[in-house]
């Protein structure tokens, strides 16, 4: 392995840096895409518009009837997010490349993980975050609509309720039958179960196993898919199911600029010069937000 230091050595330490980042970035396996439907963000703050109800045919009689639905406003403002290493520059002379390479890739899979890591705490904070309608996201008192026409009090947030067959089906029958400013379903699908890592055994026996542990048959098999979220591990008997089935899935994952790496390896860096060091550092801009409280539901034992 040449020296990465000798001429033209900050060029092919920048490729290589370029390279290891890269590559890590691409090997990593972020899960917020089951749960967070990207949009790309122009601005410091995007405004989203949340329909109410959901439009449907009717007979057609006489003069064509407008269904122009109500909504109700959602801004997400951007914000900023870095991650940065240094290393020595005695290191990377005597070519102790496993250490730079370590670091550098570090970035590359905390770049890649960063949304997983702001939905992961979105979840969480669900209980006190607040959704468009001025309730917290979890919550057991959530309307829809504005006034006058608005929907009587409904619960995305289910508690005394260790996850079992018998509140999975509580969960989800609960969640179908969340209706609209017009009294009408919403048409909500929850087929993905989310799960910390001890609770993996119990939803795979709720929707993958063939029988029940009584013999019979397990009626709720294949009736969603199953995610297990290592991130949630400190929360070991909350569990959540979710509508990933609509183009806006429950979380809103809004991208102004994606993570990329800058490096301040150059001789005349201050860094280098004054301590010796090469640094590199991502830095990335977005926000994760809530979509319809109705796309999703808590539960807790």
């Amino acid at each position: 392995m040449p020296n990465l230091v000798t001429s033209p050595s900050y060029d092919d330490l920048n490729r290589t840096v370029s390279m290891v980042f890269e590559q890590a970035y691409g090997e990593s396996a972020p899960w917020w895409q089951m749960l967070a439907t990207m949009i790309p963000s122009s601005t410091s703050v995007n405004e989203y518009l949340f329909e109410n109800r959901i439009l449907k045919m009717e007979e057609w009689l006489g003069p064509r009837t407008l269904q122009n639905l109500s909504n109700q406003e959602y801004s997400l403002k951007n914000k900023r997010y870095q991650a940065a290493v240094s290393v020595s520059v005695d290191q990377i002379e005597d070519d102790q490349l496993g250490v730079f390479k370590n670091q550098v890739s570090g970035l590359g899979r905390a770049a890649a993980k960063w949304p997983d890591q702001l939905l992961k705490t979105a979840l969480q904070a669900g209980t006190v975050d607040l959704g468009f309608d001025g309730q917290p996201f979890f919550d057991t008192a959530h309307t829809v609509g504005v006034a006058p026409a608005l929907s009587a009090s409904q619960s995305n947030n289910f508690t005394g309720s260790a996850l079992s067959a018998t509140t999975y089906n509580t969960v989800r029958a609960g969640m179908m039958a969340l209706t609209g400013e017009d009294g009408e379903p919403l048409g909500v699908d929850p087929g993905l179960l989310c799960v910390p890592p001890q609770l993996e055994d119990a939803g795979r026996q709720i929707i993958r196993a063939g029988t029940v542990t009584t013999g019979g048959t397990n009626i709720w098999q294949g009736s969603a898919d199953l995610l297990v979220i290592p991130e949630l591990a400190n929360e070991a008997t909350t569990w959540y199911l979710a509508d990933v089935s609509k183009p806006l899935k429950p979380f809103i994952w809004q991208l102004r600029k994606p993570a990329t790496i800058t490096s301040k390896n150059a001789p005349t860096d201050d860094n280098v010069f004054f301590d010796d060091e090469y640094i590199w550092g991502s830095k990335g801009r977005g926000r994760i937000g809530y979509s319809p409280w109705w796309l999703m539901a808590r539960a807790i034992a």
